[in-house]
């Protein structure tokens, strides 16, 4: 056994811990086992005491508040107790998976991760009771002012797409098409037509081996449909009375829409095949959009629907008027654009106009 020195300097390090406590990660000495809040504040040279609020951080368990005149046991051996002080008012409260956490002044995202231990790989959440809870994101202050307690908890990120009106999370930002489908049930040894839609962007559609980014913003849902089947006759020649501007023809391409320009005491663009949400009584329909002879410094407005559409059971509101093309009776959806969202020529377009009867169509049956 090796023996020590009797001329050297004996080991206080255990001594040491019984008498220190760590304030706001700084080492503080006191020469007292049973050291008093105010003790510990003035130890740490923040006075007066009475302006400081002081937290304790158990190595297990929650934050808790010390009152200035509350005695604090600290242990014989083992780590420095650690605390927390700060000026402030008052102490507030927060709750993290159902723990109950004192604090005082500003709280930040790190620091909940931080004295909740909470593992870097885990998403934190805001409960909320009138809208649906947030996630929280690095740098963002809680109000711990706001009445009431807040609610956090912690869980594995996730990211959430709806697929034909219902919601499925996934764990991972990136999905295949493919995947996405198995995940909601459907058969993909069928042929389906799917569209992915991106709010304020027009619904175009995506492949089965196509990967959805799901962490961009805006991601909103798939709409899948029956593929066409044809009867092996070949499709009809398009009707083409007028033609139209080329960014256009690249659009109704791009989002796989069936189209032909027909002219009928005005110029309309007939777009067959157009898929609907649940909650119609068609699963597609014809849309017609009257194209204006000074388009596109000329907005477009409306639409006009074949057959005529009910969305669960009851008529939409402004779709009493009737338009026949081409010897067909169209219903004719008056939605127009509201204050702040005028047409903008050079800005606005088909694929615009497209968006907002994306999103008049969907908002009546809440899709």
């Amino acid at each position: 056994m090796t023996q020590h020195d009797s001329n050297e300097p004996p080991d206080h390090t255990a001594e040491r811990a019984q008498t220190a406590v760590r304030v706001n990660d700084e080492v503080v000495e006191l020469n007292d086992q049973t050291p008093t809040g105010k003790q510990i504040l003035a130890a740490a040279r923040l006075l007066p005491a009475a302006d400081y609020a002081l937290i304790r951080w158990p190595e297990r368990g929650s934050t808790n508040e010390v009152a200035l005149d509350e005695v604090i046991n600290l242990p014989p051996s083992g780590s420095l107790t650690e605390f927390f002080a700060m000026k402030a008012d008052g102490i507030r409260y927060f709750t993290l998976e159902d723990e109950r956490y004192a604090w005082a002044g500003p709280l930040d995202v790190e620091t909940v991760r931080r004295i909740g231990r909470v593992d870097e790989k885990m998403s934190l959440w805001l409960e909320l009771t009138d809208e649906e809870d947030r996630m929280l994101v690095p740098g963002e202050v809680i109000d711990l002012k706001a009445p009431g307690v807040e609610r956090l908890y912690a869980k594995m990120p996730s990211w959430r797409l709806q697929i034909q009106h219902k919601d499925y999370e996934f764990d991972s930002p990136q999905i295949i098409v493919r995947d996405a489908l198995i995940r909601a049930g459907f058969d993909v040894t069928k042929s389906w037509e799917v569209k992915f839609k991106v709010k304020n962007q027009a619904i175009r559609p995506v492949g089965m081996d196509d990967v959805l980014d799901l962490s961009q913003p805006g991601v909103e849902r798939l709409r899948v449909a029956p593929a066409n089947v044809d009867n092996g006759d070949g499709a009809q020649d398009a009707r083409r009375d007028f033609s139209l501007l080329p960014a256009d023809v690249a659009f109704l391409a791009s989002a796989g829409l069936r189209c032909q320009t027909i002219i009928d005491g005005g110029r309309w663009l007939i777009v067959e095949g157009y898929a609907l949400p649940a909650g119609y009584n068609a699963p597609r329909c014809t849309i017609a959009i009257e194209i204006p002879e000074s388009y596109p410094t000329a907005q477009l407005d409306m639409f006009f629907c074949n057959p005529h559409l009910t969305a669960n059971g009851a008529a939409p509101p402004q779709t009493q008027h009737r338009q026949v093309i081409a010897g067909i009776e169209f219903q004719r959806w008056s939605r127009h654009r509201g204050t702040g969202s005028e047409w903008t020529p050079g800005v606005d377009s088909l694929e615009s106009h497209f968006a907002l009867i994306e999103h008049a169509i969907a908002r009546e049956v809440g899709a």
